[in-house]
């Protein structure tokens, strides 16, 4: 008995969104034959780490009770400097990928000192950010530019012992993030912030260094998640990253994070990204038009928060 007891109170911890996920899943078998082939399900893996990186640092962010809507268009000048960089100087890739990651981060700096300096909702203030890193790119270039080194093309296509090497990458960062925002003394801070800033801070919080910390690793996640974009693409997209903001929030809510911050789970979270990429690649297959597919996703959300309302209410 007491291996069906762990098995029946394993699935009671799972998080809602993977017992929606293996419906999907079983949709996309009926309805499509392409959708369960070995070459079809491995694409859909590949193409959601970008996602997943990318929304492992939002989480950051909104567990916080703050939100950032400037990581999808860091992740396109990322894109577009890295491959830049790339192609003027194809010997130095390493000092490349670690100038984009240290730009990232500084975005993500700048960020989080505004928000505590300012005052200002983040909201606004990222929307704002979001307006001068799209300009910034088109500043640079208005068409695709650059290559990606081999290096950024392996470590997004690539295999190490058949396993996609950015799987292993996304493996890597979800645990870090699992034990960073989950069991670390900065998480729990985190947490506490974003269910009362008032009460944290009459705690004795630093709650600006936390802050700038969220920031930091929203911005640092986005970077990464631009790298490996760069390296799928091939090439600087000046709209790589349009768009995956707002996926990025969709894939957190979805996963069982709170919108107004307090809880965060990142088990939730890689299963709601599976789930956007499932779906995605099923509509994709039955041939549904991208503005239809735009509507679904904003129709998911909506529902995702209404159901969560109970919970937030129940957790307040």
């Amino acid at each position: 008995m007491r291996p069906l007891q762990a098995t029946a109170l394993a699935c009671q911890r799972l998080p809602r969104i993977y017992w929606a996920l293996f419906l999907l899943v079983l949709a996309g078998l009926v309805s499509t034959p392409q959708f369960g082939t070995a070459a079809n399900l491995a694409n859909v893996l590949e193409q959601s780490a970008t996602l997943a990186i990318l929304a492992l640092g939002q989480a950051a962010v909104i567990a916080g009770g703050m939100i950032d809507l400037s990581v999808g268009q860091l992740v396109g000048l990322i894109t577009v400097v890295a491959c830049m960089l790339f192609e003027a100087y194809p010997a130095m890739s390493l000092p490349i990928i670690a100038v984009c990651l240290g730009l990232a981060a500084f975005v993500g700096l700048v960020n989080g000192e505004l928000v505590n300096r300012l005052r200002m909702s983040p909201l606004i203030l990222t929307f704002g950010m979001l307006s001068i890193l799209q300009g910034a790119i088109f500043m640079l270039t208005d068409r695709s530019v650059g290559q990606a080194p081999p290096v950024m093309t392996f470590l997004a296509n690539g295999r190490i012992a058949g396993i996609p090497a950015s799987l292993l990458l996304v493996a890597a960062i979800a645990v870090g993030a699992w034990y960073l925002l989950q069991r670390s003394v900065f998480g729990w801070h985190l947490l506490a912030i974003g269910n009362s800033a008032e009460s944290a801070r009459k705690a004795g919080l630093n709650l600006a260094s936390r802050t700038r910390t969220a920031f930091v690793l929203s911005g640092l996640c986005a970077g990464i998640a631009g790298l490996l974009v760069a390296g799928r693409l091939g090439t600087g997209f000046p709209n790589a990253g349009s768009g995956l903001e707002l996926d990025s929030i969709v894939a957190v809510v979805l996963g069982g994070t709170l919108l107004k911050g307090g809880r965060v789970s990142v088990a939730g979270i890689l299963g709601a990204v599976l789930f956007l990429g499932v779906l995605s690649n099923i509509l994709n297959l039955l041939q549904v038009p991208a503005f239809t597919q735009i509507v679904v996703k904003g129709l998911i959300v909506i529902a995702a928060i209404l159901v969560d309302r109970p919970r937030e209410a129940a957790a307040a």
